[in-house]
Formats: structure tokens, sequence, C-alpha cells
């Protein structure tokens, strides 16, 4: 039989003879400190990759002046443009204190330009154009939009088939004496630039 030596085990760590040693346990902190350190990496990553996307339309995120996006085709007033698959020409702007019919009539906060045009579907299924895609440009580089005024002649919603054309306007509420210098139409639809027409 065994017997302890006197002054107790030299080892106290030591099982006695014929006993397997205890399982060690491991230590999960260094696990738990990596993936946290993995995560926080991650969200570093993430945030810098944002960053990088939203600066990186210029250096230093600069914005062409009046906020316009780089126009894919420039033509003149009465020049046939296309930007998706409208070919639109603008054919005038006139200037009115009113728009609308006696049903709609509208009074304009200043005066209204309004951009007589017409639209051609040239692609190969129907597709809606609302005068919402007309913007235009004046002399200080300031940009107005269509409020998407509704009238007998107004191209709210209209819905155009392949080959088809329509003719008709879009009003833009805009300081009264203010310069036109480009009307820019843009189709949201299409990934392609505005088509900028500009005006003599």
């Amino acid at each position: 039989m065994y017997e302890q030596p006197p002054g107790g085990p030299s080892n106290p760590q030591q099982p006695p003879p014929g006993q397997p040693p205890p399982p060690q346990r491991r230590k999960a902190w260094p696990w738990v400190l990596l993936g946290c350190g993995a995560a926080a990496l991650l969200i570093i990553v993430l945030a810098v990759a944002c960053t990088m996307a939203v600066f990186s339309g210029g250096p230093a995120g600069e914005e062409p002046a009046g906020g316009e996006e780089e126009a894919e085709e420039t033509v003149g007033m009465g020049e046939p443009g296309t930007v998706g698959q409208w070919q639109v020409t603008v054919e005038g702007i006139e200037t009115a204190a009113t728009y609308g019919d006696e049903f709609s009539e509208e009074e304009a906060q200043g005066e209204f330009a309004i951009v007589d045009l017409t639209v051609e579907n040239t692609g190969n299924e129907a597709t809606t154009f609302d005068d919402s895609a007309i913007r235009l440009i004046d002399d200080e580089g300031n940009t107005h939009s269509s409020e998407g005024s509704v009238g007998d002649d107004a191209l709210f919603l209209e819905q155009i088939n392949p080959g088809n054309e329509v003719s008709g306007s879009a009003a833009v509420d805009v300081p009264e004496g203010t310069e036109i210098t480009a009307v820019e139409v843009t189709d949201v639809w299409s990934s392609e630039g505005p088509l900028l027409v500009q005006v003599d």
C-alpha cells in the first residue's frame, strides 16, 4: 500500500500513482480578444470603404458648379438628343405668370418658364416620361426643378410605346427675370448621364 512520505507530498499538483492527471482547462479569453479585434478591424474597413465611395465622385468630394452631373450628350435648341431610351427635342422656352387650363390653373411664385418639347421612345418597350425629368440651369449655375404641373399640354406621367412620340410642355417656377442657359433632361431608369440642351 502506498504511504505518503512524511512532510506531505513533494508536488501537490501530481496525482497519486495509478490515477490519470486531471485534464487542463483551456483559457478562453485569448479567443474572445481575437474575435473582438477581428470585428473591430472589419468595422474600420467598412467605414473606410463607405467614405471612399462617397468621395469618389471627384477630388475632395467636389461637385460640378450648380450641382450639375456631367452630361452624356449636349445639343442645341431644336436638335434631337438622346438619354436612356428617349430622344428629346426642346423646341423653345417661354414665360408666363400662370400655367394650366381653367380647371387646373396654377400661379407662379415668380414666373413659369414653360419648356416645349417632343419626346420619342427609341427603345423596345413602353416607357413613362414625366416633366419631373426636366431641370433648368440659369446663368448663375442654379438648378430649378419642375414641380409636376398638370394641364392640357403637360407631359405628366405620359406613357409612350416604342416608336411613338409625344409633344407637350413642362413648367418650372423660377424667379422673375431668370436667364435660362440650359435644359437638363434625366432618365431615372437609365444609368446614363443627363442630356444637356444649350439655350441660345
